[in-house]
């Protein structure tokens, strides 16, 4: 009997897991779709309301969902086309209610005169279950180094 319950505790925790990282791939694959779409709204529910980002080209952190929206506002704006790309992601979770997406993503931006940019980042998501809900409550991008 006594191993009949640790083949089901351990059943059960893989299923939390495995809960969890699908939960964070979709939370990932919807910062992409509102990064494309340039969809404030879409992106804003992704973001704890004390979250904080680090990201190129602002110099310093941005602290709260607002600061982090006018951010991603002021991207959208100056470039009404652009495309990111994700690659190499890697989810890890700890526990029930801390989990982080790490990756690179390829990022096209065309900005009002037309001028194409690519740039190459790296990025970290750190999410944590608050409310029985994953956000972002910290995300880190920066350029990778030219090779």
């Amino acid at each position: 009997m006594s191993l009949f319950v640790l083949v089901l505790l351990v059943g059960m925790a893989s299923a939390v897991w495995a809960g969890a990282h699908e939960e964070i791939a979709k939370l990932r694959e919807q910062y992409t779709r509102a990064f494309n779409e340039g969809n404030l709204e879409l992106m804003g529910a992704l973001f704890a309301d004390d979250a904080t980002r680090f990201a190129p080209p602002d110099p310093f952190r941005a602290e709260g969902k607002a600061a982090i929206l006018a951010q991603f506002a002021g991207t959208f704006q100056a470039n009404p086309t652009r495309r990111m790309v994700a690659r190499h992601g890697s989810i890890q979770v700890y526990g029930d209610s801390t989990a982080v997406y790490t990756g690179y993503v390829r990022v096209t931006l065309v900005d009002r005169a037309g001028r194409v940019t690519n740039v190459n980042n790296r990025f970290s998501l750190t999410f944590a279950k608050l409310g029985g809900k994953w956000l972002a409550v910290h995300h880190h991008a920066s350029r990778l180094p030219a090779p």
